[in-house]
């Protein structure tokens, strides 16, 4: 398994070279019903997180949160 780095959320971090969007939504603990993502200023949709990240990526992750 090769490493690679990518950068989420504006860090630097490493990754296996075969993760997918969903994979890397769960590594980083959140949850996937609750998320959008843009990987390198492009929102992906839901039905393509199963597509493997580029080396280069950067990834952009938002979670909502609920309030009253």
């Amino acid at each position: 398994m090769v490493i690679r780095n990518m950068i989420v959320n504006g860090n630097s971090k490493d990754f296996p070279s075969d993760i997918t969007i969903d994979e890397l939504i769960e590594t980083m603990g959140f949850p996937k019903n609750i998320v959008i993502v843009k990987v390198n200023g492009k929102r992906i949709p839901k039905e393509n997180y199963n597509e493997k990240l580029d080396k280069d990526s950067n990834i952009e992750i938002y979670s909502f949160i609920g309030g009253g």
